[in-house]
């Protein structure tokens, strides 16, 4: 029997309180928690498999990601999508509205920056079917009209509460990636993180901004996550519903931080130009 080892990075991708955090968990740990955490920016956890599969044995390492799944982030979020090699699309089945939301933004948000990979679409809650607003049909639906010539996207429903095929959905993804060699586009064109301020239409786009243009500036996602995380926390912010006085609160937070780094007249302008976004609303 001969054996090799697999690196790959995967992403879950959905609304928010649809159970991502809670799939990771169970997958990772085989746990399972009801308390909800709103993820800020990116979480990443390392879970090794092993496939065997005619007299071969894989040794596969999976570096899977958790990101901020609320809507209009999308600039913070593409950060994550550089180097994913496959995805798991969750949606909530009893709230059809995070069936949709898979094919109208985090489907095409995600693809945008990688191209065509392989991607599984999960019904999350399958315990509590008696409350369900869709059912498998309408996954396969969605999953037929992402599949492409030799990466047929599958569908699988799970509970994180139950376990139910959650181990099964992630092994799935890594035998498809194991047997699927993709290309991903890395060489992420960056997005003008503080752009034409007509661009900007809510105060949701404006945290957007703020978060990708620190997270640019402070040596990507990875390392800026915590320092916006422990900002925004402290402040309150809800980042379904920000208003003025806190993101000015989380601009000038961002300066001090950027004080320890940058010349006096980088962070005057990096601030200056942050509030110009938040002053238009």
């Amino acid at each position: 029997m001969t054996e090799e080892t697999i690196k790959k990075n995967i992403i879950l991708l959905g609304d928010g309180a649809v159970g991502k955090t809670s799939l990771v968990r169970r997958f990772v740990t085989d746990q399972f928690s009801d308390k909800y955490i709103t993820t800020i920016g990116s979480k990443v956890t390392k879970k090794e498999i092993y496939l065997e599969i005619e007299g071969d044995r894989t040794h596969m390492v999976l570096l899977v990601w958790d990101i901020l799944g609320q809507k209009g982030y999308r600039f913070t979020q593409a950060l994550s999508f550089g180097g994913i090699e496959g995805a798991l699309l969750v949606a909530d089945i009893t709230r059809k509205e995070t069936l949709a939301s898979l094919s109208e933004y985090w489907v095409p948000s995600l693809l945008s920056v990688t191209g065509p990979l392989p991607l599984i679409f999960l019904g999350n809650k399958s315990d509590l079917s008696a409350d369900a607003e869709f059912g498998i049909e309408e996954l396969r639906e969605v999953a037929a009209a992402h599949s492409y010539e030799g990466m047929d996207a599958k569908v699988v429903m799970t509970s994180a509460k139950t376990g139910d095929y959650v181990e099964e959905s992630f092994a799935d993804l890594a035998n498809v990636l194991r047997k699927v060699t993709i290309k991903a586009k890395t060489n992420l064109e960056q997005p003008g993180y503080i752009v034409d301020s007509q661009d900007i239409t809510s105060l949701v786009e404006v945290t957007d901004h703020i978060m990708a243009d620190f997270c640019n500036q402070y040596g990507g996602i990875e390392n800026a996550t915590p320092v916006i995380k422990h900002q925004m926390e402290v402040l309150g912010i809800d980042l379904d519903n920000p208003n003025k006085k806190e993101l000015v609160a989380l601009i000038n937070s961002l300066a001090s931080i950027e004080e320890q780094f940058k010349t006096p007249s980088a962070v005057s302008l990096n601030r200056t130009k942050r509030l110009y976004l938040v002053n238009k609303f």
